[in-house]
């Protein structure tokens, strides 16, 4: 762990993974109870909270596994580059570097890294969007209220 992760973790708490699963969104969100809507907005917010931090984290991860792979390719470069290569070409030379197995490894570490962090990006994506429809119906329902408490008062 990094000394800023470090620090980070001293003056915050990174959200734990809610229980269960992502919740999905009812197919009439107007039949939730209000009690029941509150619910599922609190469980989108926590899923939300999660994926934000589980994104961030994986960005963080993929941009220092892309910097590794970006100073191992120069210091293979550098390594290759001797007194009998001063007649290849630059092409030649990174291709030699890109076959190298260290090279290969570091990509496919790289390429995973990235991987995931596309994959909690479609995540966080569908949480954002689940808490902005849930919210959305709160909006409508408190907006409503105020019309309906004064149609009430006046029914028999």
């Amino acid at each position: 762990m990094s000394e800023e992760m470090d620090k980070f973790l001293k003056n915050f708490q990174l959200p734990d993974k809610p229980e269960g699963l992502l919740p999905e969104l009812p197919r009439n969100i107007g039949d939730l109870s209000d009690e029941d809507l509150m619910e599922l907005y609190t469980v989108f917010m926590a899923w939300l909270s999660y994926a934000k931090t589980q994104l961030t984290l994986g960005e963080i991860d993929e941009e220092r596994t892309r910097n590794e792979l970006e100073y191992l390719q120069s210091s293979i470069l550098i390594e290759q580059w001797d007194n009998k290569m001063k007649g290849d070409l630059v092409t030649v030379a990174k291709a030699k570097r890109d076959i190298d197995p260290r090279i290969t490894s570091q990509v496919e570490l790289y390429t995973s890294k990235r991987a995931y962090r596309k994959l909690v990006d479609t995540i966080f994506d569908r949480c954002e969007r689940g808490a902005q429809v849930v919210s959305r119906e709160l909006s409508r329902r408190i907006s409503m209220a105020p019309q309906e408490r004064r149609q009430n008062r006046f029914a028999p």
